[in-house]
């Protein structure tokens, strides 16, 4: 079995998987209690493991002492020039956070089209990927073109909260024009995001001149996504929410590292 983590700048995910790649039952713990979660455990059950961190170096530290106590081989992934398919576009390839080029892998590995690859959590991550073309293999390889940062929902909102006295309220709901605060923080948030991810789509259009599919993960991505449908663009048909992108990318890593 291998065990596949990812830890995040709030919660780690973990899970196990087998021979082929399909992945157990994913758990969960915010960082601050990786020690009492059921990660341990896990780790006895695995025979090695694959990280990709982008939270402080304690918490690896922290888990890197769990794997050692259970008598585990393990690494932690960076990005590559090259891997699994994928080309990686940015100027320095190996400063690309390990999550982002993960999921960029497991998303080609799933769709080998024009992608916009979201990752919604503390953080909410854009990415473009589209078709090598430089080579006579026409879609076997994806290209990373670059992608955007920008702060999660929880943290939109609780920079206001935080930095506008009046504003430290409770999230409201979604509407098109909202008549209260609440609403209105919760849909500039909802929007800010949303916009976001259309935009670069409409960018990705015009580079390549397909409009490409939206591939979502992480624990706001239902939130966004349903944004993003309630004012879905004209060609713009397809967002698709996948569950444990970054875990699934660390499966494919692995198996091209053996």
């Amino acid at each position: 079995m291998l065990l596949v983590i990812d830890i995040g700048n709030t919660r780690t995910k973990w899970a196990l998987a087998d021979a082929e790649g399909k992945l157990s039952e994913v758990e969960s713990c915010f960082n601050a209690d990786i020690a009492a979660s059921s990660l341990p455990q896990d780790a006895m059950r695995a025979q090695k493991a694959i990280i990709a961190n982008v939270a402080a170096e304690a918490v690896a530290h922290q888990v890197a002492q769990i794997l050692e106590a259970a008598g585990k081989e393990f690494h932690f992934v960076t990005a590559k020039v090259q891997a699994c398919g994928v080309i990686n576009g940015y100027q320095k390839p190996h400063t690309l956070g390990a999550d982002r080029w993960a999921a960029l892998i497991a998303a080609w590995h799933l769709y080998r089209q024009a992608l916009v690859v979201v990752n919604a959590g503390t953080a909410i991550t854009i990415d473009a990927l589209i078709e090598d073309v430089t080579n006579d293999n026409i879609g076997e390889n994806g290209l990373y073109l670059g992608g955007t940062i920008m702060p999660g929902l929880r943290l939109m909102h609780e920079s206001l909260s935080h930095h506008a006295a009046q504003l430290n309220m409770p999230s409201g709901a979604m509407s098109t024009f909202p008549t209260n605060t609440q609403d209105a923080m919760q849909t500039g948030c909802l929007n800010a995001a949303s916009g976001a991810i259309v935009l670069i789509c409409q960018q990705l259009e015009k580079h390549c001149g397909v409009m490409p599919k939206v591939v979502m993960s992480g624990g706001d991505a239902g939130k966004i996504a349903e944004a993003i449908n309630a004012n879905l663009i004209p060609g713009l048909k397809q967002v698709i929410i996948v569950k444990s992108l970054v875990l699934q990318g660390l499966v494919l890593l692995e198996k091209e590292c053996r």
